[in-house]
């Protein structure tokens, strides 16, 4: 399950990037293929977390022994933060708002912050 879940999120930062790429260029109704890899992109997001749902439930008996439950709280709280800055990000671009910069910046933000903190846990890569 940590395979799909670490494929899963790759494959939705790249998806992210291209989408808000695509529509940074041309943010038209007619740019049809942005709207097609942005449902993609939605899809993704429910695999990254019902996977991390399913390694958070089989292995809580290996959190609770090491003691780690609010690092796994804060990395929870991290993830499900940085799914929903990046499609609030790509819908503030899609509609032409003014802060979609500062969004972009805090969403790369929580990104890296989430990883890190996923890696240095005791299930992490590290």
């Amino acid at each position: 399950m940590i395979h799909l879940h670490i494929t899963a999120i790759v494959v939705s930062i790249i998806l992210f990037l291209v989408v808000y790429f695509m529509y940074r260029g041309n943010n038209s109704a007619d740019n049809k293929v942005a709207k097609i890899l942005h449902m993609v992109l939605r899809l993704f997001y429910l695999i990254v977390l019902f996977s991390g749902l399913m390694i958070y439930v089989g292995n809580m008996e290996g959190i609770s022994n090491s003691g780690s439950h609010m690092q796994y709280g804060i990395k929870v709280l991290l993830g499900l933060l940085s799914v929903v800055f990046m499609e609030v990000s790509i819908v503030r671009l899609k509609k032409q708002s003014t802060s979609a910069t500062m969004l972009m910046i805090l969403t790369l933000v929580l990104i890296i912050a989430t990883i890190v903190m996923g890696s240095v846990l005791p299930l992490g890569i590290l």
